[in-house]
């Protein structure tokens, strides 16, 4: 009896180890500073996270696969880059105007996810490789496109008023952010297709086996496929939330480390490199992981570029600990 239960607290230890860290890591910051564990502060990390974790909903889905996407920085940095040229440069600022810039951005990053699944899926390539290329012509894109410089969006028009009013403003009755609804709803999505529904479970079988699978008749290739196409529709929606939140874009933000935090969030959820394991919700809460590291770091004024090491080793101590508790589970 005491060895079984010994065991079933291994076991609940292994499962749920990243709720656990995200709990002591809460705690221990409201120790660090006084100024954490308000309302204020954790609003606000849900503010900044929020562009990671739809970004990191993409991120999930490809590496259930057994793939990685090493684009996501520069395709959300055109993605947003697409919306302020529309509406500045090219009129788009009436509300239909909108409603079409915002598509055009969003269809342009699923260009570069059909472009970089042709390339994995179909042709076999790295993804490595691929994902990595396209991340240097989309920056080069990103940078010929503004001349290098970031473009300000003129809130004076109602729609370009309301479309910025999204990503700066909060509900009046709980002050919720609204982005944090749009992020709920693709978290929710996500969830429930990876969970719910025949194409979930087909993903993750794809990345647990890909022999296996294809023995069983399913398609691998074509969910490959899907899965980067996915993945660039999700970081056109993240272009367009930074665009509406900031009011402004710029080629800069290619060089921003939605990569790194991105999959250092996926993998502290739990999700495998190998492909065939991963759930939305402990993604979710490896990527809040990452932002209170750099929330608390903020508050303590530790400067950004000592941080970048410090994510940097949290990203290595999560791979080794997914290896750990995976040779604990087989």
């Amino acid at each position: 009896m005491v060895a079984s239960t010994n065991m079933t607290i291994k076991k609940f230890l292994i499962q749920y180890n990243v709720l656990i860290i995200f709990i002591l890591l809460i705690v221990a910051s409201s120790f660090i500073s006084p100024h954490f564990l308000t309302w204020t502060n954790g609003v606000n990390i849900l503010r900044q996270q929020s562009v990671y974790i739809i970004i990191s909903m993409g991120m999930l889905m490809v590496m259930l696969t057994g793939g990685i996407d090493l684009s996501v920085s520069a395709t959300t940095a055109v993605g947003s880059i697409m919306v302020t040229i529309g509406i500045t440069k090219w009129g788009f600022n009436t509300g239909l105007g909108v409603f079409v810039v915002i598509l055009i951005a969003i269809g342009v990053c699923t260009a570069f996810g059909v472009f970089n699944g042709v390339l994995v899926a179909y042709l076999k390539m790295p993804a490595f490789l691929v994902t990595l290329a396209t991340s240097i012509a989309a920056q080069g894109f990103a940078y010929v496109i503004t001349n290098g410089s970031p473009i300000a969006l003129d809130s004076t028009p109602k729609a370009v008023g309301a479309f910025t009013a999204f990503g700066q403003e909060s509900d009046p009755l709980f002050g919720i952010p609204w982005q944090i609804f749009l992020v709920a709803a693709i978290v929710f999505i996500v969830f429930f297709v990876l969970k719910y529904t025949s194409f979930g479970r087909l993903v993750t079988a794809t990345g647990s086996n890909a022999t296996a699978a294809k023995l069983a008749g399913i398609d691998t290739v074509k969910y490959i496929f899907l899965v980067y196409v996915i993945c660039g529709v999700l970081t056109g929606i993240a272009g367009v939330l930074i665009a509406s939140s900031n009011g402004a874009s710029t080629p800069v933000t290619t060089a921003a480390d939605y990569n790194l935090s991105t999959i250092a969030g996926t993998v502290i959820g739990g999700t495998s490199l190998m492909g065939g394991e991963g759930t939305a919700g402990f993604t979710v809460i490896g990527v809040l992981i990452i932002g209170l590291i750099g929330n608390i770091m903020n508050l303590v004024n530790i400067p950004a570029y000592p941080q970048l090491i410090v994510k940097a080793l949290v990203i290595i101590f999560a791979v080794f600990l997914k290896g750990v508790t995976g040779e604990k589970k087989s």
